[in-house]
C-alpha cells in the first residue's frame, strides 16, 4: 500500500492505485484542513497528522439535551480540546494523564461507508498520537447507552482502523474511584503548579521512604505551597500512589516513583477495567444483523425465591456477599459459595414470591370525616364476625352465643350480623356482610369505605381530545410572547383547529375557560413574561448534584442590568450593566465591574482582576484587611507578596468557568483569555439559566442586599420605580464602583450563606471567607501573576498590514520607529497580516506581535495623539465617525476630542436647585455617549514612552487640591519585588 503524505494546509491529491484491502476503498475520509473540508480515501490517510485538526463538526448547546459540551485546557497540547459530554471530558482527562500521549484531537474527520444501500457515516470522538508514532481512534460510550446501530458504526470504525493501521477502542465509564482522584489531580496538571522547584526537590527528599501525604507535606514545609507541587507530581508521577484503592486523604500513602510508571502509564488501563471492554458483534454476524449481548445472569436473587441448582428446584433461604443458603434434596439447608451458583450451568431463577401489596392507607386522609366513621363502624361489626368478639366490649369480654367461632360456622356469623342490623333499621343483607368482609381481608380499613367521593373523574370532562390539545398547543406558542388573555387563548384555539383541518364542535365558553385554568395551571399565562418564559424553559428533569470541593474548581459569571441610576458625564443619567464571577466552592465573588455595557474585553478584563488581590482603599476601615480577617494570611503571604496590603477577600484561580450564549462570553476573544490562562470553558444550554444558579442567585442578591439601599434605586420592573429618580442625588458611576467594591469586601465575604452548610452538622453555616480557609488547607495555594505581555494578551486582536504610514484601525493611524513595514509577516493562514491587539477602551495605542522575533510585542502610537490628550473609548469614536462620514481622519479625531472636552467640563450651574438652561448645539445622543465613554475608565497598560510632541503644560490659575493615591492593584508591576 502507498499512499502520498498530507499535512494540513496542504491540497492532497489521491493517485489511483489498487489496495490489497478492500476497506481502504470501502471507506472514505472527511476532515477540516483548517480552510476547507477536504474527502479522500481511507488509503490516502494513513499518514496525514489528524491530532493537528479541527473539529470536523461544531457543539450544540440545544435547549433540553442532557449533555455538556465545552473546552477542557489539556497541558499535553497546551490548547483547549472540545469534548460533548462530561463522560468524553473525564476521558480527556485520562489521556491528558498519560505520558505515552502526544497529541490529541477531538471530532477528527468523519468516517463514510455505505451497508447495502444506505449511506452510513460517523465521527469517532478522539483521535490520539502515542509517543511512538502509533495511532488511536477512540470512541466514548457507556456501555448501556451503545444501541445496535451504534455497535455497528464502532464495527466499522475497528474495520477501518484495522485496515489503515491504526488502533482503535470503545471506552465506556472509568472506575469511579480512580476517576475521582485524577479529577482531582487535574486541577494541578498547569506548570504554574511545578514552579517551584524548591520545594520538589525537598518532596523528593521527604517521600525517598513512605509515608501519609499530609505528614510529609507537613514536614516538607507551609502545607499551602507544598501541596499544589506534591499534587503536580503525582500528576506527573514523579511521585506515586494508589490512585485506584480510595479517595486520595490525609493518610494516603505517597512515595517517589520507582520507575515503573504504576500510577502514570497505567492510568487508561486501570480507569477502563470492567469498563472499556470494546463491543462486538457476535461471532459469523459481522456484515450481518448484529445483536447486543443480553445478561444471561440474574441482577439479583431474594429469599424466598426458587432457583435450580445441581438439577433441581431449591428455595433460597438466605443470600449474604459471598455465599447464598438453598434448601437440599431432604430440606436441610446448604451454602453454597456465589462464585459456584453462577457458574453452574443448570443454575436459573424459577419464581419469585409473590405478596399482596399493602393498601394504600394514607388515601383514609382524603376521604370526608362521615367516610371514616362509617368505615370504622362497619370494621368494628366485620371484626365481630372474624372473630366473635366486639373490639369495643374490651380484652376479657367472651363472644356473644350467636357469633362465637367454636359454634357456629362464617356463614351463620354473617346471616347473625345480617340479622341484628336489620332489627337495629339498617337493612343489611348477608351478601353485603359478605362482601364487607372479603374487602376487608384483601384492603384492611380502606376496602370498608366509600369511595365515591374520591373516586377518579377524566380531568377534562367530556371535551374532545382533539380540542385538549390544541389549546395545549395555544398555550405552548405563548411562552415566548407578551402576556395575553384566556380569550386569545380560545380564540387561537379554535384557528389551530380549522389549520389541522378537524371538525370538532367547540364546548360553551365555561367549559373553555375551565379547561384553559386546567392547562394553564403552573405556567402562569397571566403572568409577567419573564416569569412565564422561566417557568417553561426550566428544568424537567430533577437537579443533579454538582461536587465541587476546591476553590476555583467551577466559577461561573454572568451579567444583568443593575437597579440602579447613576450620574454619568455631562448629567446624563442612566442605568448600568453589573457583571460578576462567583466561585462556587467559596460563594466568593472574585471579581465584578459596572459598566454601561458589557464588552467581550469587559469579560476579559475581569479574568485579570479576578486573579490579583484586592487592595485596601483610602477610607476603608482596618477591619477590612485580610491581616485581621480568619483567612490565614501570613502563610498566604509567605507565598504570594502581592497580599501584603489586600482586602480580606481571597484570589481564586478558576479552573473552569461556566457561562451562558451572551455575545461577550461566548466570544472568540474570551474563550482566546481563557485559553492564555489555562482555563476550562464550559457553556450551558440555552435558555437554561438553572444551569448557572449560582452566579444568577449572586446577582440577585445584589440587587436586594446592596442595590436597594443605594440612592436611584429603580426597582426591579416599571411597577415598583419611583418617581422623579433622576431629580435625586445619584452616584457616578466609579463612586458607585467603590462602594460595591467595599460592600463586598465588608459584607458578603462575611455573611453565612445558607449553601455552605457542613454536611455533618447542617445547622452550622459557614461564610465564604471562613470556606475558602477551610477548603484551602486541603487544596494549597498557586498565584497567578500577569506581567505587561499577559495584560496585552487579553486584549482583542486584529490582523493588519503595516504600511509606510504605519497600521490603520478604523480610520486611525498607528505609527511606531519600530514597525516592519511592508513584509510578509510570515503567517500564512492570514496572508501575511501582523497580529494587532488593542484597548476599546484607550485608542492611543495599539501593540503589534512581532512574528519575526520572538513574539516580543512592538508598541505604535495614534498620529493624532497630541489633539486627544485624554483617552475615550471605541463608542465616542464611532459615534464621531458616524456624524462625519466624509470626515478627514483629522476631523474625526477633533471632533471626538471636542465631545469628551464638553463632557469633562461638567453639568451646567444650577439656580434654586434647577439646572438653568445652556444653549448647546450637540444632541442629547451625543451627551450620552460621551458620557458613557468617560464612565468607561482606561484600562492599565505597560509603560510607553511619551509622544515626540507632547502638549504645553496648563497654567495654573489656582492651587490644585492634594492628589491621595487609591492604591488599585498595578498588574504590570513586578509582583515578587519587595519593595
Amino acid at each position: 500500500m502507498t499512499a502520498e503524505a498530507w499535512l494540513p494546509g496542504e491540497t492532497v491529491e489521491e493517485p489511483l492505485q489498487t489496495y490489497s484491502d478492500p476497506a481502504l476503498t470501502a471507506f472514505d475520509l472527511d476532515f477540516f484542513d483548517g480552510t476547507q473540508h477536504r474527502r479522500i480515501g481511507l488509503g490516502a490517510g494513513w499518514s496525514v497528522r489528524f491530532e493537528s485538526v479541527p473539529p470536523v463538526r461544531g457543539f450544540r448547546w440545544n435547549k433540553g439535551d442532557r449533555s455538556f459540551p465545552g473546552w477542557y485546557y489539556a497541558a499535553t497540547t497546551g490548547d483547549h480540546v472540545g469534548y460533548e459530554s462530561w463522560l468524553e471530558r473525564d476521558w480527556l482527562i485520562l489521556l491528558d494523564f498519560t505520558p505515552d500521549v502526544v497529541g490529541i484531537a477531538s471530532q477528527p474527520f468523519w468516517l463514510h461507508w455505505r451497508e447495502g444501500e444506505e449511506a452510513r457515516r460517523h465521527a469517532p470522538d478522539y483521535f490520539v498520537r502515542l509517543a511512538d508514532g502509533r495511532a488511536r481512534v477512540v470512541d466514548v460510550r457507556a456501555e448501556d447507552q451503545v444501541d445496535e446501530r451504534t455497535a455497528e458504526a464502532f464495527a466499522a470504525t475497528e474495520r477501518a482502523c484495522s485496515a489503515v493501521g491504526w488502533e482503535f477502542v470503545h471506552v465506556g465509564v472509568p472506575d469511579p474511584v480512580f476517576m475521582a482522584n485524577l479529577r482531582w489531580l487535574a486541577r494541578y496538571r498547569h506548570q504554574r503548579c511545578g514552579r517551584e522547584r524548591d520545594v520538589a526537590k525537598r518532596l523528593a527528599e521527604v517521600f525517598r521512604q513512605s509515608r501519609p501525604l499530609r505528614a510529609g507535606a507537613e514536614e516538607t514545609g507551609n502545607v499551602l505551597r507544598v501541596l499544589p507541587m506534591l499534587f503536580h507530581l503525582l500528576w506527573t508521577g514523579a511521585l506515586h500512589a494508589d490512585l485506584g484503592g480510595a479517595l486520595l486523604g490525609s493518610a494516603t500513602v505517597v512515595c517517589m516513583s520507582d520507575g515503573t510508571g504504576d500510577g502514570m502509564t497505567g492510568g487508561l488501563e486501570r480507569a477502563s477495567r470492567g469498563h472499556g471492554r470494546l463491543l462486538r458483534p457476535r461471532s459469523g454476524t459481522r456484515g450481518e444483523e448484529n445483536q447486543m449481548r443480553r445478561p444471561t445472569r440474574p441482577t439479583s436473587i431474594g429469599v424466598g425465591e426458587w432457583v435450580r441448582f445441581g438439577g433441581q428446584m431449591r428455595a433460597v433461604l438466605a443470600v449474604s456477599a459471598q455465599a447464598v443458603t438453598l434448601t437440599d434434596e431432604d430440606g436441610s439447608p446448604r451454602k453454597v459459595a456465589l462464585a459456584m451458583l453462577l457458574g453452574d450451568e443448570s443454575f436459573e431463577v424459577l419464581s419469585s414470591p409473590v405478596r399482596m401489596p399493602l393498601p394504600p392507607v394514607s388515601l383514609l386522609e382524603a376521604l370526608p370525616e362521615y367516610a371514616r366513621a362509617k368505615a370504622l363502624w362497619w370494621e368494628g361489626h366485620i371484626l365481630e364476625v372474624l372473630h366473635g368478639v366486639d373490639p369495643a366490649a374490651g380484652e376479657d369480654a367472651a363472644p356473644r352465643a350467636e357469633y362465637d367461632p367454636a359454634r357456629h360456622s362464617l356463614t351463620a356469623r354473617e346471616r347473625a350480623k345480617a340479622a341484628e342490623l336489620t332489627a337495629a333499621g339498617y337493612r343489611v343483607g348477608v351478601g353485603t356482610v359478605g362482601n364487607y368482609r372479603r374487602r376487608y381481608l384483601a384492603e384492611g380499613l380502606l376496602g370498608l369505605v366509600d369511595r365515591r367521593p374520591v373516586r377518579k373523574r377524566p380531568r377534562f370532562g367530556n371535551t374532545d381530545d382533539a380540542v385538549v390539545e390544541a389549546m395545549r398547543q395555544a398555550i405552548k406558542e405563548a411562552e415566548d410572547d407578551s402576556t395575553r388573555t384566556g380569550t386569545y387563548l380560545i380564540w387561537r384555539t379554535g384557528e389551530i383547529l380549522k389549520e389541522t383541518g378537524k371538525s370538532v364542535e367547540l364546548p360553551s365558553q365555561t367549559t373553555l375557560y375551565r379547561l384553559v385554568g386546567k392547562l394553564s395551571q403552573g405556567s402562569l399565562i397571566s403572568g409577567t413574561a419573564r416569569t412565564r418564559r422561566s417557568r417553561a424553559h426550566g428544568a424537567k428533569a430533577p437537579f443533579g448534584q454538582w461536587t465541587v470541593f476546591a476553590p476555583g474548581e467551577v466559577v461561573q459569571i454572568d451579567s444583568t442590568p443593575l437597579d440602579v441610576l447613576v450620574r454619568l458625564d455631562d448629567g446624563v443619567v442612566g442605568k448600568i450593566e453589573l457583571t460578576g464571577m462567583i466561585d462556587v466552592a467559596t460563594r466568593t465573588v472574585t471579581a465584578a465591574v459596572l459598566r454601561p455595557t458589557t464588552k467581550a474585553v469587559d469579560a476579559s478584563v475581569l479574568l485579570a482582576r479576578t486573579l490579583t488581590p484586592e487592595l485596601m482603599r483610602p477610607g476603608w476601615v482596618d477591619a477590612l484587611r485580610m491581616s485581621r480577617s480568619v483567612l490565614p494570611y501570613r502563610r498566604l503571604l509567605d507565598i504570594d507578596e502581592r497580599l501584603e496590603h489586600a482586602a480580606a477577600k481571597p484570589v481564586i484561580v478558576p479552573e473552569m468557568i461556566v457561562c451562558d450564549h451572551g455575545k461577550a462570553f461566548i466570544s472568540r476573544n474570551f474563550r482566546a483569555s481563557c485559553r492564555f490562562l489555562e482555563i476550562d470553558f464550559q457553556p450551558t444550554h440555552k435558555a437554561a439559566p438553572f444551569q448557572k444558579g449560582h452566579v444568577e442567585k449572586m446577582l440577585d442578591s445584589v440587587g436586594t442586599l446592596f442595590a436597594q439601599f443605594v440612592a436611584g434605586y429603580t426597582g426591579r420592573s416599571t411597577d415598583h420605580r419611583g418617581r422623579n429618580l433622576d431629580k435625586q442625588p445619584l452616584w457616578s458611576l466609579p463612586e458607585l464602583q467603590e462602594l460595591l467594591d467595599e460592600w463586598l469586601v465588608a459584607q458578603w465575604q462575611n455573611r453565612e450563606h445558607d449553601g455552605l452548610r457542613d454536611p455533618l452538622l447542617p445547622g452550622r453555616s459557614f461564610t465564604p471567607n471562613e470556606k475558602y480557609a477551610t477548603l484551602v488547607e486541603a487544596c494549597g495555594y498557586v498565584p497567578v501573576a500577569l506581567s505587561a505581555d499577559d495584560y496585552i494578551e487579553l486584549l482583542p486582536a486584529a490582523w493588519r498590514a503595516v504600511n509606510d504610514y504605519g497600521i490603520k484601525i478604523k480610520r486611525r493611524t498607528y505609527d511606531g520607529p519600530n514597525l516592519i513595514r511592508r513584509q510578509h509577516s510570515g503567517i500564512t493562514e492570514k496572508k501575511g497580516l501582523w497580529e494587532v491587539h488593542h484597548d476599546p477602551y484607550d485608542i492611543s495605542r495599539i501593540w503589534v506581535r512581532n512574528h519575526h522575533g520572538d513574539g516580543e510585542w512592538i508598541e505604535a502610537t495614534w498620529k493624532h495623539l497630541r489633539h486627544t490628550p485624554v483617552p475615550f473609548g471605541e463608542l465616542a469614536w464611532d459615534h464621531a465617525a458616524q456624524s462625519l462620514p466624509e470626515g478627514t481622519e483629522a476631523e474625526i479625531a477633533q471632533a471626538a476630542a471636542a465631545l469628551l472636552t464638553r463632557a469633562h467640563a461638567g453639568p451646567p450651574e444650577t439656580e434654586n436647585g434647577r439646572a438653568k438652561p445652556k444653549p448647546s448645539k450637540h444632541t442629547r445622543r451625543d451627551k450620552r455617549v460621551a458620557a458613557r465613554t468617560k464612565a468607561s475608565p482606561p484600562l492599565a497598560k505597560p509603560p510607553t514612552a511619551a509622544p515626540d510632541t507632547a502638549p504645553p503644560p496648563p497654567e495654573e490659575e489656582e492651587p490644585l487640591a492634594k492628589v491621595i493615591p487609591l492604591g488599585l492593584f498595578d498588574p504590570l508591576a513586578d509582583p515578587w519585588k519587595r519593595r
